[in-house]
């Protein structure tokens, strides 16, 4: 097995850290620091017949920095399956002609609204009534990230049957999924389609990386910080002051889904959740947010790459 998703705990002494599989607790590693006891448990696991890459979920979760209790209040995660899904729709080849490309991007624009960039291929409407159709979703997973086609573009999660059936029904009410087609004895899927949800913002003070595109301004950055796991922020005005415990960040077409910590905690590890991942979104005071951060065309990265 290459990949999968264990549901971890965890135990902090005055010697260091252990971690151990939830329902394997004989599978378990220890150290000094967080990071030497990760270190080793992954070897362990891979030692024991399990995955190369393991991903590890903690039940309760691990401890946080100072920096990160920071951006705590609430305390929300983005969750998302951790595999990808395929569709019917292919790339245009390898060195493919503009005629091509062309075909390939007219495919594209069925799926959205209006039509997506000719440059970058990021679509910049919601999605048409036309369905995804997927020659490929996790068999032991209950969710699934990917794009409409197998290039850059607008990413779309997908969740099982078995998940929806884990929300309650006014977090069902509130929320948009649309079926993809499947071979009829597939399991089931649903795409996540909305409703809008607050904007990811950028955070003054922090440094980010991303890009834009020159010719439609589409953005996207995210933040690697030493000491801060969380790498995408929202800012605290833009929750509702009674947050419920499923809900949505972005705006279409690229809406993810997002709970609290303690919905979190009442789903993680429950049939339903099989292969699905938590990462924490920070919450930002207003003073912090910057709503259009300076951002460098993919091309001056690029050249800025290349010299450096």
């Amino acid at each position: 097995m290459e990949h999968a998703v264990y549901i971890c705990s965890w135990s902090r002494s005055r010697s260091g850290f252990r971690l151990w599989i939830k329902s394997r607790p004989h599978i378990c590693a220890e150290g000094a620091t967080y990071s030497e006891a990760e270190e080793r448990f992954i070897r362990v696991i891979r030692e024991a017949g399990g995955a190369i890459q393991a991903v590890m979920e903690f039940d309760p979760p691990l401890p946080k920095s100072a920096l990160e209790t920071k951006y705590s209040t609430p305390e929300i995660y983005r969750i998302v399956g951790d595999d990808r899904f395929e569709t019917t729709v292919r790339r245009a080849r390898p060195y493919a002609t503009e005629d091509e490309v062309g075909d390939y991007l007219r495919t594209l624009d069925e799926f959205y609204q209006s039509p997506v960039c000719r440059k970058c291929q990021h679509p910049a409407s919601a999605r048409s009534d036309k369905p995804l159709t997927l020659t490929y979703a996790p068999s032991r997973y209950d969710g699934a990230f990917g794009a409409v086609g197998d290039g850059p573009g607008a990413m779309v999660q997908v969740f099982s049957e078995e998940f929806l059936g884990l929300l309650k029904s006014e977090e069902r009410e509130r929320l948009r999924f649309r079926p993809v087609i499947r071979n009829a004895r597939a399991r089931r899927f649903y795409e996540l389609l909305g409703p809008e949800g607050p904007p990811e913002i950028a955070v003054a003070g922090l440094e980010l990386a991303g890009w834009r595109c020159s010719h439609c301004n589409y953005r996207t950055w995210g933040y690697w910080v030493k000491g801060l796991s969380i790498n995408s922020f929202v800012s605290r005005s833009d929750l509702p002051p009674f947050l419920p415990g499923v809900f949505t960040i972005g705006a279409p077409p690229e809406v993810e889904l997002a709970v609290t910590a303690e919905r979190w905690k009442e789903m993680v590890g429950r049939k339903g959740t099989r292969g699905v991942t938590s990462r924490q979104i920070g919450v930002v005071p207003d003073h912090k947010v910057i709503r259009v951060p300076e951002l460098k065309t993919y091309e001056e990265r690029r050249m800025e790459s290349r010299r450096g």
